[in-house]
């Protein structure tokens, strides 16, 4: 009976023996290339008090509001990150997370199209999660769902400009474990979720 080298990485997604990866890269390489789909939760995932979702629900509401400024030169890309617990992050996405990478402790969630906005209003018990409303008729928000003609001008007005912007609006969410060591291999990391959208403004 053959057994796994010690010595080298295995996919714990697999279900059938195969090679092992002689470093963490060739076994994260491996998971993204067979397993882009997998979103299987981990068992060792706890429940976290709902006081304490709250207090990160709002803290992600506080901090996306913070980014939707009403100048016209912050429509485009925004990116914020906060740090949370694993338990606290899967607690609150889990029937949203579209991968999880046992290798890269990471989960990634997506969010786009007509009906994402109030989807997203729901995961964070705030209907006005992503609208900021500086009066007389300003209103900047999280554009997730591009009607087609509007689209259409958005894709022309970037490249004229040539800019790269997310034209079909979508809000991405990654939680992983990031940090490093120093020289006598102390270890400092924390887990943190990093929240991508389009800003984008309009007169109502």
């Amino acid at each position: 009976m053959s057994t796994q080298d010690s010595t080298k990485l295995y996919c714990s997604i697999c279900k059938r023996r195969t090679k092992g990866f002689k470093n963490r890269s060739g076994l994260q390489r491996h998971e993204t290339l067979k397993h882009v789909s997998y979103n299987t939760l981990p068992s060792h995932v706890r429940s976290v008090p709902n006081s304490e979702l709250s207090h990160l629900k709002k803290t992600i509401i506080k901090e996306l509001q913070k980014r939707l400024k009403n100048h016209h030169t912050a429509v485009g890309k925004q990116v914020f990150s906060i740090h949370c617990s694993e338990d606290a992050f899967v607690s609150i996405f889990k029937n949203h997370i579209t991968r999880y990478s046992p290798c890269g402790s990471s989960y990634f969630c997506s969010f786009k199209g007509e009906k994402a906005f109030e989807e997203v209003g729901k995961i964070l018990d705030d209907e006005n999660w992503g609208e900021r409303n500086y009066g007389g008729g300003q209103l900047s928000f999280v554009r997730l769902h591009m009607p087609e003609v509007e689209n259409s001008n958005y894709e022309q007005s970037a490249k004229k400009s040539k800019t790269k912007s997310l034209v079909n609006g979508e809000m991405t969410v990654q939680w992983k474990v990031t940090g490093g060591k120093d020289k006598e291999n102390h270890k400092f990391e924390a887990g943190s979720a990093q929240f991508r959208f389009f800003l984008d403004q309009c007169q109502i």
